[in-house]
C-alpha cells in the first residue's frame, strides 16, 4: 500500500491526525518529496526515519522529469509506504497524478489522505474568502490564462527570475500600478504579507515560501472583460430606459450601416492607418454585436452561437491543421476549403450551385464569385486566351451598340464587357474588386496632386483645359502619385 499524505502549509500542528500516525509508524517506509519544509524538524524530533528526493532536483533540467523519477521511485518501494508532500496532495502536487496512474498500471494499492494546503493559509493571511471568486495558477505554466474579473493566486514563484517573467506576462493584462500582495511562509509563525505595484513585483528576492495574489482589476486590458462590458452596454442601450433609436432598430434597418462600416474598414486598410483601422473595426464589431443582440432578444441566437459557429467552421475547413490531411501549399488549401464548403452546402437546404453567393455583394465581387462557381462544374475557358477573345468580342458589340445609339443595349453590352473583363482578371489571379479600389485610390491621390500643382502655378483647373491638366497629371505621375 502506498499512502500519500500532506505536511500542511508549515505548522506541524496542521498535519492531520491520520497522516501523523502514518508518519510516526515505525513499520512503514517514509519518504518525503522534499526535506525543505518547516514541518520536517518536527518529524526529526519525533524520531521519524525518512529519506527525501531533494538530490534529484539537481540531476534534471525540467521539473516534469524530476516528478516522473520521484513517482517511479515511490512505486518501486516495497511494502507499506508513506509518501509525504508539502501542503495537500490534492493541490498543486504534480507527483500525485503520476503516482495514481502508475499504481493503476501496476495493480498497486494507493490511498491519498486530504490535508490542509497552503491555499487555506494564504487566504487566511490575505483575509479572503475564495468562494467569492478566485483562480489558482502555477506561475511556471508557459501560457498563463488570466481572467481579471477574479482574484488570481500564483504559486511556484520561488525566485526573482520567475517573478520577472511572470510580471511581463501580467503586464499584458494589468496596469503597472495595479497593487499585488506577496505572502511569505503562510501557515507558519513567521508569516508575512507585503503589497507592491505590479511594476515592482521583481524588485526583491523570492523564495519557495512565497505566493502572489493579484486582486480583481476593472482597468485590465482583457478581451473577455472588454466583451462582457460591451454586451452590458448594449443591454443598457436597448433596455427599457435606453436609447429610443437603438430600441427601434431591426436587422433590416441596420443593413445600410453594416455596408457603410465595412467600406470604412476597407478605406482604413488602404490608407495604412492603424489608429483608424482599430476605430473602424470597432464600429464594424458594433454592427455584429448589434445584430446578435437583436436576435438574442428574440430568443433566436446570441453572440456565443455566432462565435461557436465560426470556430467549428474553421476547424472543419482546416483539416490540414486540426486533422491529418496533408497539403502541398496555399492553392491546395483553397481547393480543400471550397470542396468542404460544397459538401456543407449540399447537406443544407440550398440546392443551386450559385445560391451561396449573396445578391448584396458589390457587382465586381459577385461576378468574380459567380465565375469561380461555374468553373467548378467545368463551365470555363481552358486558357486565358479564350477569356481574352470573349472580352474583345464584347467590346466590339459594345462599340456597335454605341454606334446605333441604343442606350438600353449600350448598358447591356457594357455589363457583358465588364463581366468578361472580370473573367480575364480571374485567369490572371487578380481580385477585381480590390484592383479597381486600388486604381480609384491611385486616381484620388494623383488628382489631388494635380489640383495642388495647379494651385502652386496659380491655375484654375476648371479654366486651364484638358491639355494643361494632362501635363499636370503626368507631372504628378512622375512624382509617384
Amino acid at each position: 500500500m502506498i499512502n500519500v499524505v500532506g505536511l500542511g502549509p508549515g505548522d506541524p500542528g496542521l498535519i492531520g491526525r491520520g497522516a501523523w500516525e502514518l508518519l510516526t509508524n515505525p513499520n512503514v517506509t517514509v519518504v518525503l518529496r522534499t526535506g525543505r519544509h518547516p514541518a520536517v524538524a518536527a518529524l526529526r524530533e519525533a524520531g521519524v526515519n525518512f529519506s527525501t528526493f531533494d538530490d534529484l532536483y539537481a540531476t534534471e533540467s525540467e521539473f516534469s522529469a524530476v516528478y516522473q523519477r520521484i513517482a517511479d521511485a515511490v512505486l518501486a518501494l516495497p511494502g507499506e509506504v508513506v509518501y509525504a508532500v508539502p501542503g495537500s496532495p490534492f493541490v498543486a502536487e504534480a507527483t500525485v497524478p503520476l503516482l495514481r496512474r502508475g499504481a493503476k498500471k501496476r495493480g498497486r494499492a494507493i490511498r491519498i489522505l486530504p490535508a490542509v494546503s497552503s491555499l487555506e493559509a494564504v487566504c487566511g493571511e490575505l483575509e479572503l474568502d475564495p468562494t467569492h471568486g478566485m483562480v489558482v495558477q502555477d506561475a511556471l505554466v508557459e501560457s498563463l490564462p488570466v481572467n481579471p474579473q477574479w482574484g488570481l493566486l500564483l504559486t511556484q514563484v520561488s525566485n526573482r527570475l520567475t517573478a520577472s517573467d511572470l510580471k511581463l506576462k501580467l503586464l499584458l493584462v494589468y496596469p503597472p500600478e495595479h497593487a499585488v500582495s506577496i505572502v511569505r511562509a503562510a501557515g507558519q509563525a513567521g508569516a508575512s504579507r507585503r503589497e507592491v505595484s505590479l511594476a515592482e513585483l521583481d524588485h526583491r528576492e523570492f523564495t519557495h515560501e512565497d505566493t502572489i495574489y493579484i486582486p480583481p482589476c476593472k482597468k485590465a486590458h482583457h478581451l473577455g472583460t472588454a466583451m462582457e462590458a460591451f454586451l452590458s452596454l448594449m443591454d443598457v442601450l436597448q433596455g427599457e430606459h435606453g436609447c429610443p433609436w437603438d430600441r427601434e432598430q431591426t436587422h433590416l434597418s441596420l443593413r445600410p450601416f453594416l455596408i457603410e462600416e465595412t467600406y470604412e474598414v476597407l478605406e482604413a486598410i488602404e490608407s495604412n492607418d492603424s489608429d483608424a483601422l482599430a476605430e473602424e473595426l470597432g464600429d464594424l464589431l458594433l454592427q455584429v454585436v448589434f445584430h446578435a443582440h437583436l436576435a438574442s432578444r428574440e430568443h433566436r441566437f446570441d453572440l456565443v452561437d455566432c462565435i461557436e459557429s465560426i470556430s467549428r467552421k474553421l476547424i472543419r475547413r482546416h483539416p490540414h491543421v486540426f486533422g491529418d490531411v496533408q497539403i502541398s501549399g496555399a492553392d491546395e488549401v483553397l481547393s480543400n476549403w471550397h470542396r468542404i464548403k460544397q459538401g456543407e452546402k449540399a447537406a443544407s437546404t440550398r440546392e443551386g450551385l450559385l445560391d451561396g453567393i449573396p445578391n448584396g455583394l458589390p457587382a465586381l465581387a459577385q461576378a468574380y464569385k459567380l465565375q469561380h462557381k461555374a468553373k467548378q462544374v467545368g463551365f470555363d475557358w481552358p486558357t486565358v486566351e479564350g477569356a481574352w477573345g470573349k472580352l474583345c468580342e464584347e467590346l466590339r458589340e459594345l462599340e456597335a451598340a454605341v454606334a446605333r445609339k441604343e442606350q438600353e443595349e449600350v448598358a447591356s453590352e457594357m455589363g457583358d464587357a465588364l463581366f468578361s473583363l472580370v473573367n480575364v482578371s480571374r485567369f490572371l489571379k487578380v481580385e477585381p474588386e480590390t484592383a479597381l479600389r486600388d486604381a480609384s485610390l491611385r486616381f484620388r491621390h494623383r488628382f489631388d496632386e494635380v489640383l495642388r500643382l495647379a494651385q502652386v502655378k496659380g491655375l484654375d483647373p476648371r479654366a486651364c483645359g484638358l491639355e494643361e491638366l494632362d501635363k499636370l497629371w503626368e507631372a504628378a505621375k512622375r512624382k509617384g502619385f
